[in-house]
């Protein structure tokens, strides 16, 4: 029996439906009331929309995903200020970003020399805003090295590798369609926590900016969510797997680049 896909019908966006993009863009929207780790230094949190959007593009495709990430993303900002406190510039970095980078890494098979100089280019801003750019002309301290170069690097230096081995060009795509629970596993994993790392850089250098961070806090915080990033990529994979299968079993049309 074939299987079928759904592509680009008319009341689909990049394959899948509307009302399922809509949907699943609200239950990002709404756990933006869920914290999941306060800002170091306080004022704020990460919200449980950040892994939600983060698995958009896994379950309704790349496109699909997006825009689910993005109507999560824009209701996050009118339901939780204290996730959102920079309105349009948290539904980028909060929501749509993630997003977007789960989705580069699991098409990364073609996209891997469009991928790789965009995690270096994200990377060597991360480590040069703000400490050195605008660094101590527009007010802020001198972060301790090669310190500062190493806590900066672990959330880039792995992930760019990663996207340029054969782990990220072959079998980080091929595993996340994999029947073998284990292999999915570790694909959804990986996925996640490189792109979630990628992503850490951009999203908190906008707010050291904007608030002025301490270079004795910029250092802290890079310690703090070390250990986090990597829990909540793990956390997220167990909670995909059995979204996936269960869609699997379903009957429902495959959404084309879906991963179920």
């Amino acid at each position: 029996m074939s299987e079928k896909v759904s592509g680009g019908a008319r009341g689909r966006i990049g394959g899948a439906s509307i009302a399922w993009v809509t949907l699943f863009g609200a239950l990002c929207g709404v756990t933006a009331l869920v914290p999941i780790f306060p800002y170091v230094g306080g004022g704020g949190y990460v919200p449980l929309t950040t892994p939600l959007c983060a698995i958009a593009p896994l379950l309704l495709g790349p496109i699909g995903g997006i825009v689910a990430a993005v109507i999560g993303g824009v209701i996050g900002m009118f339901l939780a200020p204290a996730a959102n406190p920079m309105g349009l510039i948290d539904v980028a970095l909060t929501a749509v970003y993630p997003a977007v980078l789960v989705a580069l890494v699991v098409k990364n098979a073609r996209l891997w020399k469009f991928t790789a100089p965009f995690f270096v280019l994200n990377g060597i801003a991360g480590y040069l805003v703000p400490f050195y750019v605008p660094g101590a002309a527009g007010g802020f301290g001198r972060v301790p090295e090669p310190l500062y170069f190493l806590l900066a690097g672990l959330y880039w230096i792995p992930s760019t590798a990663i996207v340029l081995s054969p782990l990220g060009t072959r079998l980080i795509p091929k595993w996340v369609l994999s029947r073998n629970r284990a292999e999915r596993y570790g694909g959804i994993f990986l996925a996640v926590l490189v792109s979630l790392f990628i992503w850490w850089l951009p999203w908190t250098r906008v707010y050291w900016y904007a608030f002025n961070f301490s270079a004795e806090l910029g250092v802290a915080t890079h310690i703090a969510y070390s250990w986090w990033v990597v829990a909540l990529s793990a956390i997220t994979a167990v909670i995909t797997i059995p979204l996936v299968e269960a869609l699997e079993r379903s009957g429902l049309p495959k959404i084309q680049g879906a991963i179920w």
